[in-house]
């Protein structure tokens, strides 16, 4: 199935994610979350930016359904797959 990574930033703006990625089943997706938000927040960190902790994936599915709200803040705090 594909999932789109839709990003909600802290003011509330929606940036959509118009490909997708195609995922197995959700754990895959959540995996490829917790991976992906912890490599925005290390570029950010190494670009000398402060750390968005209140960013957020909000993941839908092939027909907009939204299967998974992923905070950056998650991923900042837990152990996960290096990015």
């Amino acid at each position: 199935m594909r999932y789109f990574f839709h990003i909600r930033n802290e003011d509330g703006h929606l940036s959509e994610d118009p490909e997708g990625q195609e995922f197995a089943d959700l754990s895959e997706v959540e995996e490829n979350a917790m991976a992906s938000a912890k490599e925005i927040l290390a570029e950010g960190l190494l670009g000398g930016k402060p750390v968005r902790s209140g960013v957020a994936f909000e993941i839908c599915d092939e027909n907009e359904v939204l299967m998974l709200r992923f905070p950056f803040s998650e991923a900042a705090e837990k152990p996960g797959a290096q990015p």
